[in-house]
C-alpha cells in the first residue's frame, strides 16, 4: 500500500466550452477560463515538487477531448469519469484507489489559497493509527477538502445527504468514532463576491506561494475584463 493520494475533483466540466456553466456575470468562454485556471492551479502546485504523494485528475469524461496540453504532458494520473454523480465517482475510487493509499485527501477545484505546505501537513494529521478525517470548510461553509486513512462508505453518504454543508456534516459524524481535524474560511469560487475576494487575495504578496505567475497572469485577464464587476 502506498502512503498517500491526492484528488483533484471539480464539480463539473472544466475545459469542454458547450458544457460549461455561466459564471455570474461573465461569457462563456471567460466561465471557461475561470474554471479551468482554477483547475490547472491546483495541479500546477504539485508538479514538478518533491512530494511523495500519488496525484489524481478527476475530470469529467465530456472533458477528455478537451484538456490542455499543459495537462495531457505531465505524469499526473488522469481518471475521466460522469462528474455530476458525485455517488458513483465515490464508490469507483473506494472499490480501487482509495484502498491503494494509507491517506486520501480529496480537494475540490474551485478554491485558492492551498500549497503543498498545507496538504502535507493535511496528510501530517491523517497519519496516526487511530481513525482520522480532515475536512477543509469554505468561508461559505461547504466541505471543500475532505481528507482520511480510512474510508468509510458512512462518511461519504453523509456527505452527499447533507450536500456538503459543513455544519451539517460535522452534526451527522458525532456519533462516529473518528478524529476529526478541521481547517476553515478557505476560498471558493462560486459568484461575483467571492471573485471580488479572489482579486483582493492574489494582490498580495503571499499568494505567489499558491499561484504562480504564470496563472496569475491569467486571472488577471478576467480583473482587466470585468473591472467594474470589482468595484
Amino acid at each position: 500500500m502506498k502512503s498517500n493520494a491526492v484528488y483533484i475533483i471539480p464539480d463539473r466540466s472544466v475545459f469542454n466550452l458547450d458544457l460549461i456553466k455561466d459564471f455570474e456575470n461573465f461569457n462563456k468562454a471567460d466561465s471557461l477560463l475561470l474554471c479551468s485556471t482554477l483547475y490547472m492551479n491546483l495541479v500546477e502546485n504539485f508538479i514538478g515538487r518533491k512530494f511523495k504523494a500519488d496525484i489524481y485528475c478527476i475530470l469529467d469524461e465530456l472533458d477528455k477531448e478537451f484538456i490542455s496540453n499543459e495537462l495531457k504532458n505531465t505524469e499526473i494520473k488522469i481518471l475521466f469519469d460522469n462528474i455530476s454523480n458525485k455517488k458513483k465517482l465515490f464508490d469507483k475510487l473506494a472499490a480501487k484507489e482509495f484502498s491503494l493509499h494509507k491517506n486520501n485527501l480529496i480537494i475540490f477545484s474551485n478554491i485558492m489559497g492551498i500549497n503543498l505546505i498545507d496538504v502535507e501537513k493535511y496528510f501530517k494529521l491523517l497519519n496516526i493509527e487511530d481513525e482520522s478525517l480532515l475536512i477543509g470548510r469554505s468561508k461559505d461553509n461547504c466541505v471543500v477538502i475532505l481528507g482520511f486513512n480510512n474510508y468509510s462508505e458512512e462518511v461519504f453518504t453523509n456527505l452527499l445527504n447533507v450536500n456538503f454543508n459543513y455544519d451539517e456534516l460535522l452534526i451527522k459524524l458525532s456519533s462516529l468514532n473518528y478524529f476529526i481535524h478541521t481547517t476553515k474560511d478557505i476560498l471558493s469560487i462560486n459568484n461575483l463576491s467571492d471573485f471580488k475576494e479572489l482579486y483582493t487575495d492574489l494582490s498580495k504578496k503571499k499568494s505567489i506561494e499558491y499561484c504562480s505567475q504564470q496563472m496569475h497572469e491569467k486571472f488577471t485577464h478576467l480583473f482587466v475584463e470585468y473591472k467594474d464587476l470589482l468595484k
